[in-house]
């Protein structure tokens, strides 16, 4: 009999065979807890959480850019972050999100007990300039929140994201068990006919909970099972119980993340684009900085979908129209706004550029 505890880097590793997935759960630590078997499959009228929109509160004009692309070297890490965030609104920059006092959460990619020069996880650079401008909006705490595939506190050193969260004074909140609560992403089951893949799940609500304001930082990279990992996909680390279950129908579970989280904002870290063997990567021939544009890339962004589709096509050199959870997304996301709910999903990122809502800086 097939053991269904298997983690998703089991799922993901080429030709690696299958394991045991207890042991690799002894040294992963809390990656896929679930106590309670199939908790997150629960559907019946349990008590579940809302989950709220940090997108709602933002005043952003209509004439303001939706995407905002810093290209530069290497060595410009926080001219890059800046003039990406601040492109959105150069009168105002961050402070057109952060206001005096707001908690904010930083989702990066930690999913991976892997080096920063492989670019599996975010780069901890780009997290050490986004805290400090989030500081400087008078942010009153940031948190930096992931939970990972492999061990929590192994992640989160080996990637070298904790250093930086503790020099800059952000909170690293690791999962635990009472960190979890059930979250009603559809009040009615799931129909799969129509891309749907959640209901009510366990999801990483002790730091959103805490939160005023998300910001999204994703690395971009290759993914063998859905073509790529960038924004949307970024949400699948906040999800709990046994997730690795979702690999069957990938692109339904990313666009339902694209439904459920509404983030402030999203900056999509393309200064070392995992060009192949994603997600996991291993290898420095995996790796290309700026991916196709060939120099460090930060793009910033209101639209998480039009991010991910000018990302796709720009740094990973693939065409967004054949990546199917864009389309599913920008559909889930207009039948959301049809009902009055504030938030933007075009994966068109070209009827921005017509619109001339596209900032762009070479530093």
């Amino acid at each position: 009999m097939t053991d269904t505890r298997l983690t998703r880097r089991e799922l993901l590793q080429r030709g690696a065979g299958a394991v045991i997935a207890a042991g690799l759960a002894a040294a992963g630590g809390y990656a896929l807890y679930d106590p309670k078997g199939n908790r997150g499959l629960r559907t019946a009228n349990d008590a579940a959480l809302k989950l709220k929109n940090y997108f709602a509160d933002i005043d952003f004009p209509a004439s303001s850019p939706r995407l905002s692309i810093a290209t530069g070297g290497p060595e410009s890490m926080e001219k890059l972050v800046r003039a990406a965030i601040g492109g959105l609104d150069p009168s105002q920059g961050i402070k057109r999100f952060i206001a005096k006092g707001d908690v904010v959460l930083i989702k990066p990619n930690v999913g991976f007990d892997r080096a920063p020069h492989l670019g599996a996880t975010t780069n901890p650079e780009v997290l050490r300039w986004t805290i400090r401008l989030c500081n400087e909006a008078g942010a009153g705490r940031v948190i930096i929140a992931d939970n990972p595939i492999e061990s929590p506190d192994a992640c989160f050193s080996k990637s070298g994201i904790k250093e930086i969260a503790d020099a800059e004074g952000a909170k690293v909140m690791l999962p635990a068990e009472n960190t979890f609560a059930t979250l009603a992403i559809r009040d009615r089951a799931p129909d799969p006919t129509r891309g749907e893949a959640l209901g009510r799940w366990q999801l990483f609500h002790r730091p959103l909970a805490d939160a005023t304001k998300v910001i999204g930082l994703a690395p971009i990279k290759d993914h063998n099972l859905c073509g790529a990992s960038m924004n949307l996909k970024n949400w699948y680390g906040l999800l709990g119980g046994r997730r690795n279950q979702f690999h069957q129908a990938i692109h339904n579970i990313i666009s339902d993340l694209g439904l459920m989280m509404s983030p402030t904002l999203v900056i999509a870290d393309g200064t070392r684009v995992m060009m192949r063997n994603g997600p996991t990567g291993g290898r420095t021939t995996d790796v290309k900085p700026g991916g196709e544009i060939g120099r460090p890339t930060i793009v910033a962004s209101v639209d998480p979908v039009a991010c991910d589709a000018w990302c796709y096509q720009h740094l990973l050199g693939r065409d967004p129209a054949k990546l199917a959870y864009l389309e599913m997304a920008q559909r889930k996301i207009a039948e959301q706004t049809a009902t009055g709910v504030k938030r933007l999903g075009e994966r068109d990122w070209q009827a921005y550029e017509r619109a001339g809502l596209i900032a762009k800086a070479v530093l």
